[in-house]
């Protein structure tokens, strides 16, 4: 099948839809990935002629709905907020995206299904309204691209005791700070790299950015990657970020601040209560010889986690199965196609 993906930018959101489309690739279909500032609607959709289009209730122009109308065969799967959430920090949905897709699905019912990468639980308490205007809401978490972070190897260039990539901001600093900033002040006692699209003033183990391609090499390098969360998070639970399936598929060790969701690892993370829980368990992963033979054995659990469950494989015949269409009986096999590549 002829699946186009619509991006509307460099985000966490775009590195997800270039899984989507490696993943939906390894399982048979053809992709076309859509800027959709760079290139007008009717052109992109003439050309390519999807069977389905994979896109956003907030991107959803006129252009698009009469693109979608014109081909009466067409499956449609839309990126949508929640219902009634008004928190500022959370996607919620606005007047006009429920005017516009309301519309659509009841003139023509070619929107098969709706999603958020939030846990099914989360899903279940967050987007269950649309149900009442025959729309299907389902969860397509995020995942690790087997493509991007699979391969990873120790690189020297890149050892330390804590390896992170992320952004600083207001808004990010309200975790990052009281978990990772007393760690990053006790320089004699831990080697930190710390890489961003952004400069993290007055940090001096700011390396800059780091390419794609090595991201996975550091988190592989690295004796303990943190995994701190955005406060809406801790605060609701259901919202489990891209970083961690990247770790561990990268075979990294991961220690995560506490979010209900993340209890879905099970063994294969570590989770910190606290700022000082997260210290003492830096400590003890990174400085103990009990404690680095552990964490060997609990990167290992959370990268067969996340190989057995939450690869970008996993998730496109997710997008696969809600679009109505079958797929391969054997997912392994075609995992075991794309890491041999």
């Amino acid at each position: 099948m002829k699946i186009l993906i619509g991006n509307d930018g460099l985000h966490a959101h775009y590195y997800q839809r270039m899984s989507w489309a490696n993943g939906l690739i390894a399982l048979g279909h053809q992709v076309a990935f859509w800027e959709m500032s760079q290139n007008n609607a009717f052109d992109v959709f003439h050309d390519f002629e999807p069977d389905a289009f994979l896109g956003q209730s907030y991107n959803l122009t006129p252009s698009i709905i009469k693109c979608i109308k014109n081909r009466p065969h067409l499956k449609v799967g839309l990126r949508v907020g929640d219902f009634k959430n008004e928190n500022p920090h959370i996607l919620s949905i606005g007047a006009r995206e429920k005017r516009d897709l309301f519309e659509l699905q009841d003139s023509t019912g070619q929107v098969k299904f709706v999603h958020i990468h939030y846990t099914p639980e989360g899903v279940a308490e967050t987007h269950s309204e649309y149900e009442q205007y025959g729309l299907r809401p389902v969860s397509l978490m995020m995942c690790a691209d087997l493509q991007s972070y699979y391969h990873s190897k120790y690189d020297p260039t890149l050892d330390c005791d804590i390896g992170f990539v992320g952004g600083l901001w207001d808004y990010k600093a309200r975790v990052i700070k009281p978990y990772l900033f007393p760690l990053l002040n006790k320089r004699k006692q831990y080697k930190a790299k710390i890489f961003g699209n952004q400069p993290w003033y007055g940090v001096s183990q700011y390396c800059g950015v780091i390419e794609d391609h090595e991201v996975k090499n550091l988190f592989a390098s690295a004796r303990v990657c943190p995994n701190l969360s955005e406060p809406h998070a801790q605060e609701l639970g259901f919202d489990v970020n891209e970083r961690i399936f990247k770790i561990l598929c990268a075979e990294g060790f991961c220690i995560s601040d506490n979010v209900e969701g993340y209890k879905m690892f099970g063994d294969g993370i570590v989770i910190a209560e606290t700022p000082q829980d997260f210290a003492e368990t830096v400590q003890y992963y990174t400085k103990t010889s009990k404690g680095k033979a552990e964490a060997v054995n609990i990167a290992r659990i959370g990268h067969n986690f996340v190989m057995k469950n939450h690869t970008n494989v996993h998730r496109a015949a997710d997008i696969v199965s809600y679009f109505g269409w079958s797929n391969p009986d054997d997912l392994d096999k075609v995992i075991l196609g794309v890491i041999d590549e």
